[in-house]
């Protein structure tokens, strides 16, 4: 076996790691799910788009404002409380959603009980994410850090390729309202396996911390950086998730939405293959200059398909383009866990994913107003580029607060 592969071993063989890994898969499958599911439920409810595209927003608007708000609850009870509640509740929100589309409730209503669903999300991500830390925290286990998080940010990856074809698969047999049921079961028993396991139960405030106040860890010294470079990633992101379609009915000559799907599936699978190679390699180089590297190599691949002349070289692009994903991602969740202030993690982790929400679905809207105009696809290609190249230079620049936080953690 070699190096890398027998650190993979030694991550799976942590106390409680089995539990977490395969359980945050099961749970947040509905995370890849949901969005969709609300468009179809919506629609087919008000057969408008507009206000199924609405409805998506409150969810998304809910979910990024309660999210740091669970995420500081966790840093001070311990997460299992918090993923307990939390699992029980979005499928009640889910029965709200079934309800309101079954009577064919005025578009309000639905808007209403989709945020309900977007604030009762369980907090999964933030919770594996500060627990893995914990459990690679020790002189024997802290080299396996990045080995478990690249791990944990290929799993996050495969909800988004998994999720959505879940739903696609049981469209051809059955009705979005059956999608949404097996979306909350898989919500319900994998919160629940990840709170009971042994790894999270484990999991402790550190006694004597001062509690978190006003923004938290959000504004700790070397996050406000690390939150503007990881909003340029995502906002190039957003950009993606609507110029890829738009590029496939351009140059579909039939099935734009299978072609959109096969190419952003292909940048998905690039990015599991890229996360799981990270994860086999120990590099020298400091975390913040590891991820200036990797989010410019993320900037030459957008910047490339804004050139592409073809569906079939876009999908080579896409395919290589994604190898440098999960790598930084997974160096963006190794600084988070760094620079969070001692008893702050699960909020740190929080902000961050309140930050992506945001920026990358002000992304998809930006993109939405490029792609109808001449060239915009090309330009809205060029503009993911500029924004995540721009992360990568203020990443790289020495004796910046985010160095500074690292050299004093290391």
């Amino acid at each position: 076996m070699s190096t890398g592969l027998r650190r993979y071993a030694e991550v799976w063989r942590l106390p409680g790691a089995r539990t977490l890994l395969i359980g945050s898969i099961l749970g947040r499958l509905p995370i890849g799910m949901a969005p969709l599911l609300l468009v179809l439920l919506v629609e087919g409810s008000t057969g408008s788009y507009a206000d199924a595209g609405i409805a998506s927003a409150a969810y998304a608007v809910a979910n990024a404002i309660v999210g740091p708000v669970l995420g500081r609850i966790a840093d001070r009870l311990r997460p299992a409380p918090v993923l307990l509640g939390t699992a029980l509740a979005w499928p009640i929100a889910a029965v709200g959603v079934l309800a309101a589309t079954a009577v064919d409730a005025p578009a309000p209503v639905l808007w209403a009980a989709s945020a309900l669903l977007g604030a009762c999300l369980p907090p999964l991500t933030a919770t594996v994410r500060s627990v893995w830390a914990e459990l690679t925290s020790g002189p024997a286990t802290s080299r396996l850090r990045e080995s478990a998080l690249a791990l944990e940010t290929t799993a996050f990856e495969l909800v988004f390729v998994l999720g959505p074809m879940v739903v696609g698969a049981l469209a051809v047999v059955t009705e979005p309202t059956v999608s949404l049921v097996v979306a909350a079961v898989l919500a319900l028993g994998g919160t629940l396996a990840v709170a009971s396991g042994r790894a999270t139960r484990g999991w402790r405030p550190e006694p004597g911390r001062p509690a978190a106040r006003g923004l938290g860890p959000a504004v700790a010294f070397g996050m406000p950086l690390l939150l503007a470079v990881s909003s340029g990633l995502a906002f190039a992101f957003g950009i993606v998730g609507v110029a890829i379609p738009a590029f496939a009915a351009e140059r579909s000559g039939g099935d734009a939405d299978g072609l959109a799907g096969l190419l952003l599936g292909l940048w998905g699978v690039g990015s599991v293959t890229g996360g799981l190679w990270y994860g086999t390699r120990q590099f020298r180089r400091s975390l913040p200059t590891q991820w200036a590297v990797s989010l410019g190599a993320v900037a030459a691949g957008l910047a490339t398909l804004a050139l592409v002349p073809s569906a079939g070289v876009m999908a080579v692009a896409l395919l290589v383009g994604g190898l440098t994903l999960a790598p930084a991602l997974t160096v963006e969740n190794a600084l988070v866990s760094r620079i969070a202030p001692a008893g702050m993690v699960n909020e740190a982790y929080t902000w961050v994913a309140t930050v992506v929400f945001a920026t990358s679905a002000a992304g998809a809207a930006v993109a939405g107003v490029l792609v109808e105009q001449e060239s915009g696809v090309a330009i809205a290609f060029t503009l993911a580029a500029l924004t995540t190249g721009a992360g990568a230079v203020a990443a790289a620049v020495p004796r910046t607060a985010l160095r500074r936080v690292i050299t004093r953690t290391t």
